[in-house]
């Protein structure tokens, strides 16, 4: 059986998705199935007619003169030419209530009309005009369609030849079904099995660009809001982006808010929008439309670029000069320039920038400044963003803390932070039983500390991290390989990295 992954034709022994990929569907991450279909239908007001020298088209109008004709179509069945000349071609004659009038019209060429000969009513003709002429039909106003295809017919008709049939046209269309599977479903004979989204992003805007591709650095998109013209999400929300240049946004454009409320959520569209200076277009989706399309907010979807991400932050000096090698640009180190040291600075930083100067320059750092972290986001989603902020690793996979407290008597370190920032951190994620060593506190908005990020070196039950008592603390993450922190001296600046 042929069948297509991600519309790649392929030869398929089974029914199943599971004899097309061995990546499996599931209820939080779908796949569409893209099923072709053909339909037929009659096409309203366009009438095949068949006669002895050939078929033609004819395509009506709603008037009472067409409805003529369809009610009594099997009477112009069989109907022979009983004049033709160089204007016209008459069928008749069928009888019809029509009144008669000797009044001259003008009519176009290839006009379809009814006409009477004789002006009597019970003669009545149809007339096909051949050429623009003027002339009198006996029925006022009469035109109720044109010739529209096998026009050279008409030339071709004489005397006697007559109307074989007259049907409605019909017609057969290719449409496409769509169906969300969340399990082994079975497929169909040329089923389209659709895993996952491709784009391609816009040089144009840079910062724009470098904000979708951090987002979806794992190669996952989530669903957070739908509706009938796009779907978008809001995990970067809040953050702040230059207004770049604003293009169209057309069915399948990736833009991101630059301003306003919202800014930072990514948007995808179905349908096409007018431009916007809040909106930045950094890309367009080339391949797999039709799961954001037909996915519901809460679900996820696979999604790839066609420019890889290039930024070095919390790699090793090696690792990058592997990957400049690899992509075929050039790569300086400064600093720790040892193959382990940690990068923490790239110039330039932004991809679209550094694949275009050709060069990145690395500076490199002594790893035992650089710290594994792991962050509790559903007990502490907004000291989690706080943090975040605070340390870069928003839209960084490099952070960094500055040393505000740390001596050799103290049992813990502490970071500065944003009073004014965390003048709304509410109290969430007190330590329970005790603060807990290698474990990240901040000060809440409830002291006047507010703010201050710290890490304890040893269990306490009295105090957290920054010092303050458990209902002044909000227990946000935990360093990993915490006991290095006790060589941190103030003013230092250690850096973060997800583990």
């Amino acid at each position: 059986m042929k069948a297509y992954l991600d519309y790649a034709p392929m030869d398929v022994d089974g029914d199943r998705i599971s004899d097309v990929t061995d990546s499996m569907p599931t209820q939080e991450m779908p796949f569409v199935l893209e099923r072709k279909t053909t339909k037929s239908m009659l096409i309203k007001n366009r009438y095949e007619v068949v006669t002895d020298k050939g078929n033609f088209i004819i395509e009506t109008t709603n008037n009472k003169f067409h409805d003529f004709f369809k009610e009594n179509i099997e009477h112009f069945k069989d109907l022979k030419v009983q004049w033709a000349d160089r204007n016209t071609v008459n069928f008749g004659y069928v009888p019809t209530r029509m009144e008669p009038t000797r009044k001259q019209y003008d009519y176009d060429k290839y006009s379809v009309l009814l006409g009477l000969s004789g002006y009597d009513k019970e003669m009545g003709v149809l007339t096909l005009s051949k050429m623009g002429h003027i002339s009198r039909n006996g029925i006022e106003k009469s035109v109720f369609g044109k010739v529209t295809k096998g026009r050279h017919i008409l030339d071709l008709l004489g005397t006697n030849d007559k109307i074989k049939d007259i049907r409605e046209v019909e017609v057969r269309s290719e449409q496409y079904e769509y169906e969300v599977v969340t399990d082994d479903a079975t497929i169909k004979e040329n089923d389209n099995i659709i895993t996952k989204t491709v784009i391609d992003v816009f040089e144009q805007c840079p910062f724009a660009v470098e904000h979708l591709l951090f987002l979806i650095r794992d190669g996952v998109l989530a669903i957070d809001k739908k509706n009938i013209t796009y779907c978008r999400n809001d995990k970067l929300q809040g953050v702040s982006l230059p207004q770049e240049s604003s293009l169209e946004r057309k069915r399948g454009s990736i833009s991101v808010r630059n301003a306003g409320k919202g800014k930072g959520s990514v948007f995808i569209y179905f349908r096409d929008a007018i431009e916007d200076k809040s909106h930045s277009v950094a890309g367009n989706i080339i391949n797999g439309l039709e799961l954001p399309m037909n996915l519901k907010p809460g679900q996820r979807f696979k999604i790839e670029s066609k420019t890889e991400r290039l930024n070095t932050l919390g790699l090793e000096q090696i690792e990058a000069e592997k990957i400049t090698k690899r992509i075929g640009i050039g790569h300086e180190r400064i600093g720790d320039t040892d193959d382990n040291a940690i990068i923490i600075e790239q110039d330039p930083e932004i991809t679209m920038d550094a694949k275009k100067n050709k060069k990145i320059v690395t500076k490199g750092i002594d790893p035992n400044m650089v710290f594994k972290i792991r962050l509790f986001e559903d007990k502490a989603p907004n000291s989690t963003k706080y943090f975040k902020t605070i340390t870069g690793l928003t839209t960084r996979q490099l952070g960094s803390l500055d040393v505000l407290v740390a001596h050799e008597d103290l049992d813990m370190i502490m970071f500065k932070g944003d009073q004014k920032m965390a003048g709304e951190l509410a109290p969430e994620n007190a330590p329970s039983n005790g603060s807990k060593k290698g474990r990240i506190g901040i000060t809440n908005m409830a002291s006047r500390q507010r703010g201050i990020i710290g890490v304890r070196f040893n269990d306490s039950e009295e105090y957290g991290p920054t010092g303050e008592d458990m209902y002044h603390t909000n227990c946000v993450g935990e360093v990993i390989n915490f006991e290095k922190l006790r060589d941190i001296k103030e003013g230092d600046t250690i850096y973060l990295t997800f583990e």
